[in-house]
């Protein structure tokens, strides 16, 4: 399953990024697209894209951006987790859904 993983799955993780920072989601959405064709024109992956890169397409992102390490921006299991919303795919909320479902099942 990881050999179908593509970085450019995590672009709305540079959206949120940046809407965490105040930027109006529509303007982060472009600026993701953007950051998307900068690797794409320079024929490499997003997790090569150094922080002064990022910052070309907008000045509010930071070193948490450019992160490749365990927990940062390009890495896939972190950003399952940052999904914590009801709903989302982080692992406590995927558990609160199964429970509710085992709840309605049983009624």
């Amino acid at each position: 399953m990881l050999q179908a993983l593509d970085l450019p799955m995590l672009a709305t993780d540079l959206s949120d990024h940046l809407v965490r920072k105040g930027v109006p989601f529509r303007e982060a959405h472009h600026v993701a697209g953007a950051v998307v064709k900068l690797a794409e024109d320079r024929q490499c992956t997003l997790d090569q894209l150094s922080l002064q890169d990022l910052q070309s397409t907008h000045p509010l992102f930071d070193e948490n951006a450019a992160s490749s390490g365990a927990g940062g921006m390009w890495d896939y299991e972190a950003a399952v987790e940052r999904r914590q919303t009801e709903g989302g795919t982080s692992r406590a909320a995927v558990g609160k859904q199964i429970a509710l479902l085992k709840t309605w099942l049983q009624e």
